[in-house]
Order: C-alpha cells, then structure tokens, then sequence
C-alpha cells in the first residue's frame, strides 16, 4: 500500500521543472509513486497527481473534514477547525492509458476501495491496474478563500458554453478538468484515425475566453485561477522551437497550425491583461514558430493548415486523400486551406499591434493580397452556377426538401451520389472557394466534402473583416452569410451527423463579429436565433458573447454587464467602449420577468423584438422571444 498525504506533498520542494508568470506558477515533482504538477495562486494551490499503476494507494487528508457534493462539480472537503484550508476535489479519479506522447488512449472514473473521515482525517483508498496511470485532482483552498465560489452558484455559470476545440459544451467549473488532465489540455474526442485523445490549444482558447467573461461578470478569483492554469499548460507544453505538436492525424506528432494559432491568441489576451515577461517570451516564439508556416504563391503567401502540407511525402502519410495541383504557384502538398491562413493572418497581426514588434508585417501584407486573389476566383460560373444550384438542393432541410417537386429531388439525388464526389476534380481544374450561390468552399485541394466548414469560414470570414476593414470584397462574406440564413443550412445542420452538428456554434460566432462591425438589426435577430438553436441542441452558448474574447476587444473596451439569476433567460454581450448593448433571449415556453443581481444599467433604453421601446422598469421577456438593450453612445 503506498499512502500519500495531501499536506506531504504540498510540502515537496525538490522540483524537477519550474515555470512562473504574474501572481502564479507551477512546480513538477517525482517521487515513488509517479508525478505532481501543483499550480501555486496567492490563496490555492491545485494539484494534478499521476501515479503508475499496478499499486494499492491511500490518499489521507489531515484533520477532521467532512465532504460533501457542490453544484461546481465533485466533492467539497471542510474542516471543523476554522483556520485549516478546504479541499475541492472537482472530479473523482480516473484511471487512463497512454502512449509514450502522453496521448490517452483509453480512460475509465477509478473505483474507490475505501472511503473515511473521522477527527484525526479522512482518506480514499484506490488501485491503480498493471499498465495505465491514475490521475486525481485536488485543489487546497486557504482559510482565507471564499469558499463560496465553489458553493454557490450562479445560473450564468452552468448555462452552458460552447468550445471551438471539441465542439463540446461546458456547463460548471469542475468541467475544466475533463480537459486539463495533469496539467495539459486535451481536445475532448478521440481523434480520427487513430483513436485517441490529442491536445488541443484551440481548446485552452475557448476556456481561457469563457473563463475570462465568467470572471469578469462574477467577480470570482476561481475563474482567474483557471486562466493562470491554462496559460501555465501552453507555456509548459510549448516546444523548444516555439511549437505545439498534437499528432491526430499521424503517429508523427504533426503540428496542426489552427490549434497552434489559437495558443498565439491564448497568449496574447494573457500579455494584453498583465504584460508579463515570461507570456511574452513564449508568445515570441510561438509567433516566430507561426511566421515559417507559410507556401509562396504567385500572388503573395499563404499560411499552411498543419505541417503535413510542407512535403508531399507528408501528405501521402496522412489519413486524406488529395488532388496534386499548382494553383496560383502554390507547391503541390497546400491543400489551400481557407480558415486557417484567415486565422493566422489575424494572430501575427494582432501580436505586431500588441507588442510593436512588426517583424512580420510583410508576411501580413503578402497573406492579404493572396486572401483577395483566391476569394476572387470565379472561373467558368457558366459551371459552377448550374452546378450549385443542384449541389445547394443537398443544404436545404429535409422538411423543405420534401416539398421538391419529383424532378427536382432527382436532380437533388444526382447532386448527392455523383456531381458533389466529382467537385474536386472540377475545382482541381477551375480552381476557387467562393462558390455562385454564397456557399465558400474548406480548401481547394482534398477530396472530402464539408458543408459544416461553411460557418467556420463565415467566422474566420468575419474575424477578418472585423481585423481588416475593406481588405477583401465584404460582398463576398454578406451574400454568404445571407445564403445561410435564407437556405436554412442551420436547420439542415441538425440532420448531419452527432459529430457534424456543431456549426451552429460558429454561426453565432461571425454573427457577434457582424453585430459588433455593423449595426443592422437582421445579425442581431439571426443571433438570437442562432442562440435558441445552440441550447435547443445543447451546445452552449459561444464564448466571445460573454463580451470578454480579448481579440475582438482589448481588455480597456471590454464592459461589464449587470448580471441576472434567471436559468431561463441567455444574455449576449455586445458593449464595446462607451457603448452597450445586450440581447436578452428567453429560452422557455413561458414569459419571464429578468431578475437583477444588482440594479440594471440606468442608461439602457430596451426595445422588444419587434421594435417598440419598453418603457416598464421591471422587464419581461415573452416565450422563446427577445430584448435588447442600447444606450446609444
């Protein structure tokens, strides 16, 4: 039986790693038994234990505690005795197996062979199988921690958010750390081909994001505990030369550079709130690691989607198959991919804005005009025309599609079994992505067929726009923004399979960007929309609607909200500066009267969703309905 004690190893002083940034850090021990990660914040430490397996352990905690279960997720541990610190334990034990990347290949909730407290402590007893790890949590709460964070919580805390990585939802605190496992953050599924479970700073991003709305809305430390410990899992995982490698394709540990970028972002909202050295340093390299991504065109450069494009030897040992072209001048292996030179361009960007170091304007400059030369593609519409008409009869939702006439749903049949497989050879030989009928196309190069991209694009569309006023033909993102909302591809979403329906989730995404870049009331209607439709399917609402994506607004423009107790009612947050505005969406079948924490925003004149002013001081929101509140500055 090896026994452990929680205060022994808060004790450990011979680290083997250490790293720091403001007001937090991280020490990583050996001992007998495996590993500790404990993150150090002014009031808490939060430990990751990983022991080997094949072993008895015993886990005691000193002291007379008592646990009991939290709404936050897990147990929470108290002490009779006033001065001793409290323990969270957000998630039980699980046992997992893993390769030698510390990729996990298999996990299961650990059983507890024993379980006791009385007055001189409490312990848990588990075992640990022959060949796999166990990993526990524990977080140790000062006597001067609010213990209440973790008690109670609020509605705004458990409604639900949506994760750019995964596509998964987060509904309470201690959902973290279904992502954050010994100290590194891992997508939520098991990656195809391979089954596994890869990381995923795209992932960390969306968390950092929610994390930083829930904190500035709440005012709870726990939230910018959390972020610390995202920061401090990028900055650990970082490689020497600037990289995060995540291997979901291959069993090479390839880079996939849209995960990469959102660590850039991840980075950059942390420098942007404390302008710490060390988040600096690691953003230096992560950009300079970033700035290499890139295939020279005849019209300017475009940042690659992951680093099987750097050789056609690469691609071939991936899982997809592809169509070899020279497009433009571009080498063979660059599938072209659209969303991920958009997202790369933003990043180094915002990180020459951000830190002055313009370095890598030119890679900017020449990854704008390459932007516009392949938005601006439009070969043979004598084509491509009658061809998305056929092809756009396979978005429509299959209640509209039943309404087709039977000629019409030949046509339709015909589009799905042959014209939609032989696209990309078509577009091998009329190349371009931005398709007659508003549809925009994933990339140029790879036989797959992706209607789910089609809002990615629209985000990263509207992402750019927002970066870069007038860059690129604005025509281009609103009749493909129009085309899916007026085809009803939203709907058609809802019949793709469990692992396809998470557009709706960008969807909401560029509409915050458009609402935040134009005033019309249609993106704000569709938002709500968009919003009923995100928790009608359960994925939770986007996180940059929390009004805190350090991106779209740096952190002096970002306003704080009155806040609400109504589960029923889902707020967005479309304040930027002097201005603000919010859209109250009620997600019940009954009228509710909004609940303040606090006394609302005296400045806001609110409006119902078919534009007359409310005039009443108490607000009430109609079923399945609307408000909006603007306080026209």
């Amino acid at each position: 039986m090896t026994i452990i004690t929680v205060s022994e190893l808060c004790a450990l002083t011979d680290y083997s790693e250490k790293l720091a940034i403001n007001n937090a850090d991280r020490s990583t021990y050996d001992f007998a038994s495996g590993t500790v990660c404990i993150d150090h914040f002014s009031s808490a430490d939060c430990l990751f234990v990983r022991l080997q397996g094949n072993a008895n352990i015993e886990l005691i905690f000193d002291g007379s505690y008592t646990f009991v279960q939290v709404e936050s997720g897990g147990y929470l541990g108290r002490s009779s005795t006033a001065s001793q610190p409290c323990f969270w334990l957000p998630q039980l034990p699980f046992i997992r197996g893993i390769n030698e990347d510390a990729q996990i290949l298999s996990e299961q909730l650990s059983s507890i062979s024993g379980f006791s407290w009385g007055d001189h402590g409490a312990s848990l007893s588990m075992q640990a199988p022959e060949n796999k790890i166990i990993d526990f949590i524990i977080w140790r709460l000062s006597a001067d921690f609010l213990v209440e964070e973790i008690s109670i919580i609020l509605p705004i805390e458990t409604q639900g958010y949506f994760l750019w990585g995964s596509h998964g939802c987060i509904n309470k605190p201690a959902d973290l750390y279904r992502h954050l496992i010994h100290g590194s953050v891992y997508d939520l599924r098991y990656s195809w081909p391979h089954n596994k479970k890869c990381f995923s700073e795209n992932e960390a991003h969306a968390l950092y994001t929610v994390f930083s709305g829930l904190e500035k809305t709440t005012g709870k430390v726990i939230y910018r505990y959390f972020q610390q410990q995202l920061v401090l899992s990028l900055i650990q995982r970082q490689a020497d030369d600037g990289g995060w490698y995540h291997g979901m394709w291959t069993d090479s540990s390839e880079c996939h550079y849209r995960l990469h970028t959102s660590g850039v972002h991840l980075l950059m909202d942390e420098f942007q709130r404390t302008g710490c050295p060390h988040v600096k340093t690691s953003l230096q390299k992560a950009v300079t690691f970033l700035s290499k991504t890139t295939d020279q065109l005849d019209c300017g450069i475009w940042f690659l989607h992951d680093s099987l494009e750097l050789s056609e030897q690469a691609m071939n040992s991936g899982p997809f198959k592809w169509i070899a072209n020279k497009t433009l001048g571009k080498s063979v292996s660059n599938m072209l991919v659209l969303n991920t030179h958009l997202d790369t361009t933003i990043a180094i960007n915002r990180y020459g804005r951000l830190t002055g170091d313009k370095q890598y304007q030119y890679l900017v400059e020449f990854a704008l005009q390459s932007t516009r030369a392949v938005l601006e593609l439009s070969p043979v519409d004598w084509l491509y025309k009658p061809l998305f008409l056929a092809i756009g009869l396979t978005m429509l939702p299959t209640e509209t599609a039943s309404t087709l006439s039977l000629p019409v749903r030949a046509i339709k049949r015909f589009a799905a079994d042959y014209l939609i497989k032989k696209l990309p050879d078509i577009k091998a030989r009329y190349p371009r992505l931005v398709m007659p009928n508003g549809y925009i196309d994933r990339e140029l190069s790879l036989r797959t067929w992706a209607i789910d991209y089609q809002t990615i694009n629209l985000m990263d569309l509207a992402r750019h726009a927002y970066a870069f006023p007038d860059a690129f033909d604005e025509s281009i993102l609103d009749k493909a923004i129009d085309f899916t909302q007026s085809s009803d591809l939203i709907k058609r979403y809802r019949e793709l399979t469990l692992g396809k329906r998470y557009s709706v989730g960008f969807w909401s995404e560029a509409l915050y960007y458009r609402c935040l870049a134009k005033p019309d009331m249609k993106y704000r209607l569709w938002l709500v929309e968009a919003m009923l439709e995100c928790h009608d399917l359960e994925f939770g609402i986007s996180p940059s609607l929390l009004g805190a994506n350090g991106e779209a607004l740096a952190i002096n423009q970002q306003v704080v909200v009155p806040l609400m107790i109504n589960p029923e009612l889902l707020m967005a947050n479309l304040s930027y500066g002097q201005h603000m505005e919010l859209l109250l969406v009620n997600t019940s079948e009954q009228s509710v009267i909004v609940s303040w924490v606090s006394e609302q925003e005296p400045t806001l004149i609110w409006y119902d969703s078919k534009g007359g002013r409310v005039i009443n001081s108490t607000l009430s929101v109609n079923s399945r309905d609307w408000l909006i509140g603007i306080n026209h500055k």
